[in-house]
């Protein structure tokens, strides 16, 4: 994990921009400042949101200020913790999930969901599993996502390839990619796949194969990773055997990787691809073909376990006045309804984590439309409960996707799938155990 004192170093120039600027309310509000991290148009149904909530109560008045990525904006948070300058509530995605708790600079929400007595049963159980640690819910899940395939069903039509089941195999997958691309003559490539930290990991979670060992790293501290798994080994020799059928288009890495890889999909020059949920709002708007969506794909033989979701959830500050704290804490409830959950879905393409959000009739009526806005939460509730789908918790993550970056790239490029991996595996452990000697160290 970054120490606290690279963090501040990095993050001491940008304090000034994040100073609170004077807003106009009526006196007697309390005013909550809420750093977030969505720009575009996911911000502008963010600030729809709250502008709704200032107007639904007389107490308390949100300042949404856009603190940049989720990286930057925990640098930042991490460099402001007890001063007066640090927001009352911080967005934050899971993969520093370790780091905000390492801070100790937050109130976990069972705090609040304790003394409310608040029906988190609303909730879906694969969600909240994803912030729950030592069986404390320790932020509120805001925007969910899951990985999902997505497949040109016009191409497909077109060349004759049947459709993909709703559950698909590694087969059905590779089946599908290599009639596309043999069928156009190469015009079309069958199927792409980012190189990405996140996608392996869905991929071995769909296997019920954890990433770090110690329940990964929910039971007890990690230490040491599982990347050179049976079930990551499984996901990669599939991948490389698609490329060596020549029906693989490698896009790279990196975000300008995603865009090239939503391009060729959009102009028709792939058809299928795996990526997360959240994309559905964009095919939606941006597709001029007929698309499908299935779940996650698992090998053949085994049964899908399900996978782990994506996404970010809502922290709120611990050294704040206890107006201000459960002024976060009346925000939080209040995006988590199901109108607003609704609005959420249907504006940014996150589904919804409240389970009565789809009897919305606005979002019923979308999916009716629509029906590729269900499959992820079907996905979700097929998906079983265990660590694998609770997802990875550990301080080294961003490391452990880096290097498992490094791997795919070589395995891409033609090299050992077992060298590959065991050398990311080794470079992780590295990682983990420097990390908690640091934490050892300061703890004596």
């Amino acid at each position: 994990m970054m120490g606290l004192a690279a963090v501040s170093a990095v993050a001491a120039m940008f304090i000034f921009a994040l100073r609170p600027q004077p807003v106009q309310h009526h006196s007697s509000r309390t005013t909550i400042t809420f750093w977030h991290s969505m720009n575009g148009p996911n911000e502008k149904v963010l600030l729809a949101l709250i502008r709704r909530f200032n107007r639904s109560q007389t107490k308390y008045t949100v300042k949404p200020i856009y603190a940049g990525s989720y990286e930057l904006s925990v640098m930042k948070y991490a460099n402001t913790v007890g001063s007066n300058v640090a927001p009352d509530v911080i967005q934050s995605d899971q993969a520093n999930q370790a780091l905000m708790l390492d801070l100790k600079a937050t109130v976990p929400v069972q705090k609040f969901v304790d003394r409310d007595h608040y029906d988190l049963s609303q909730l879906y159980p694969g969600v909240t599993a994803a912030y729950r640690i030592k069986g404390s819910l320790a932020s509120m899940p805001f925007n969910s996502s899951s990985s999902v395939l997505y497949y040109n069903q016009d191409l497909f039509k077109k060349y004759a390839v049947p459709n993909l089941p709703l559950a698909p195999t590694y087969s059905d997958v590779t089946k599908a990619a290599v009639a596309l691309t043999k069928r156009s003559h190469g015009a079309v490539k069958g199927m792409t796949l980012q190189i990405y930290g996140w996608l392996p990991e869905e991929l071995a979670a769909n296997q019920n194969a954890v990433i770090v060992n110690h329940g990964n790293g929910r039971r007890s501290l990690a230490t040491a990773a599982t990347l050179d798994s049976p079930a990551m080994q499984a996901s990669m020799l599939w991948l490389q055997n698609v490329i060596k059928q020549g029906a693989f288009q490698n896009l790279g890495t990196g975000s300008a990787a995603a865009n090239n890889q939503n391009a060729a999909f959009l102009a028709q020059k792939v058809g299928l691809f795996m990526q997360s949920s959240a994309l559905l709002s964009q095919m939606q708007k941006s597709a001029k073909f007929k698309y499908g969506v299935v779940f996650t794909p698992h090998p053949d033989g085994t049964q899908a376990n399900g996978v782990a979701i994506g996404g970010a959830s809502l922290w709120i500050t611990k050294n704040k006045p206890a107006a201000v704290q459960e002024g976060a804490w009346q925000l939080l409830k209040f995006l988590m309804t199901p109108q607003a959950q609704a609005a959420w879905q249907l504006g940014t393409g996150y589904f919804t984590v409240n389970q009565r959000a789809s009897h919305e009739k606005t979002l019923a009526a979308a999916i009716r439309k629509q029906p590729a806005l269900a499959v992820p939460i079907a996905q979700l509730k097929q998906g079983h409960l265990n660590a694998a789908t609770a997802g990875a918790y550990f301080g080294n993550i961003q490391e452990e996707r880096r290097n498992i970056e490094i791997a795919m790239q070589q395995i891409y490029g033609g090299a050992d799938v077992q060298t590959a991996l065991r050398t990311a595996e080794t470079n992780t452990n590295a990682a983990i155990q420097k990390t908690n000697q640091v934490n050892r160290n300061q703890q004596q």
